[in-house]
């Protein structure tokens, strides 16, 4: 069955779906939703949770399809042109699920919860190559629980499941700072922490707290006891150093006749031999050199002249940007990994931090996950191989539509 048939489906069903949490265990509600229940798969679903200082969150969940055929552009459209005709009839079950979900998490946290504002749009997107976005927004209030000024997220959906094409970013208000998480995230960022799936949380998982930053605000007791040695190591260190310093003043300055004695007896040696003279004049000289590890002129020794960048001196995501540059732009994200000799699920997460940035577009051809510049141009690619040189059936097949 053709991908445009499957999101017929889709389209008929999604809005009166929306987002599926079912029961999984004590305070669990595990995430299935949106396409992922169909036969379509998502290219990517995000899943982000504003938390608001009084705990209540604005929540916007992402579903991002690739239109690649006439079929599947067709499909989406009509989904669009149904959304915006009768936005309710897809956002009245959404709202009844919500609802219950929060009602589930209510019992479990003992916080009164409530579900409102809920929404759908449907657009078109260029990333570059063409997606079909179906964004859901709600408000959910006392999502968090607050204890003074600190935050604790995440026990609403207590067990919480991402498969391996989502991701949940959680982000704080203006002002707080992170204190702890659990599990450890994929990413951490300026005011969020993102986890990139596949990712199954145990009991007590997820968990993000935050604070209103201040001085030593956020920082755990074991933290402050760390902080306190490295300060107290610190301040013996610059003392040791003082003390060495005037050491080596005082042995200086009490050796001073032995050296000038023994520059005039390296001078009458060289009066009485020229020759033993220049010579320990050259190793002089060459022992400046070797020292130094430079030339007479100052230059880095060797004939390459000035080093190359250490790409131990750029961050993952300058690595991945600068390697797909090097590419003409766009490059198969296999292909990154082992250029870089990462991991899979490492590249994956460096990718997806820089494509929710907007630094780094992304698409599936065949089988296989291609990366792209924002400023890519597909028609000036005569190659279509994903930047790797090789052609791939799987790849002719997808470009034709195919199965």
């Amino acid at each position: 069955m053709q991908r445009a048939s499957l999101l017929l489906v889709v389209v008929a069903l999604v809005g009166a779906v929306g987002l599926a949490f079912g029961a999984g265990g004590a305070g669990a509600v595990p995430f299935e939703g949106g396409f992922a229940q169909m036969d379509v798969e998502p290219d990517d679903v995000s899943i982000a949770v504003d938390v608001r200082p009084d705990g209540d969150a604005e929540w916007t969940v992402e579903y991002r399809i690739r239109l690649g055929t006439d079929e599947e552009e067709r499909a989406f459209e009509q989904l669009r042109g149904d959304v915006e005709n009768d936005t309710e009839a897809y956002t009245s079950r959404f709202r009844e699920r919500m609802v219950s979900t929060a009602a589930t998490a209510e019992e479990t946290t003992g916080r009164d919860m409530t579900v409102s504002n809920a929404t759908v749009t449907a657009e078109r997107r260029e990333l570059p190559q063409s997606y079909g976005v179906l964004t859901y927004r709600f408000e959910w209030t006392n999502f968090a629980a607050v204890d003074g000024d600190r935050l604790r997220a995440g026990d609403a959906v207590d067990g919480l499941f991402l498969d391996d094409s989502s991701s949940l970013i959680v982000s704080w208000p203006e002002g707080y700072r992170l204190g702890e998480t659990a599990p450890e995230p994929s990413e951490v960022r300026e005011r969020s922490v993102v986890w990139n799936g596949p990712v199954d949380f145990s009991a007590g998982q997820p968990r993000v707290t935050a604070a209103p930053a201040g001085p030593l605000s956020g920082v755990p007791a074991a933290g402050l006891v760390a902080l306190v040695a490295l300060l107290v190591v610190a301040g013996g260190a610059v003392a040791y150093r003082r003390r060495g310093v005037d050491e080596g003043a005082g042995a200086v300055t009490g050796g001073d006749a032995a050296a000038a004695d023994a520059t005039a007896a390296a001078a009458g040696a060289g009066a009485d031999d020229p020759e033993a003279a220049s010579t320990d004049t050259a190793a002089e000289g060459s022992e400046t050199d070797d020292g130094r590890g430079e030339s007479a002129d100052g230059s880095a020794s060797g004939a390459g002249g000035a080093p190359a960048v250490d790409g131990d001196l750029l961050s993952n995501e300058e690595q991945v940007l600068r390697l797909v540059e090097s590419e003409g732009g766009r490059m198969k994200q296999k292909r990154v990994a082992e250029e870089l000799d990462w991991t899979a699920a490492k590249t994956s997460q460096v990718v997806t931090g820089l494509r929710d940035e907007g630094d780094l577009d992304g698409f599936r051809l065949g089988r296989e996950n291609v990366l792209s510049l924002p400023d890519y141009d597909p028609e000036g690619d005569s190659n279509g191989d994903g930047g790797d040189g090789e052609g791939d059936p799987d790849d002719e097949r997808d470009a034709t539509g195919g199965d």
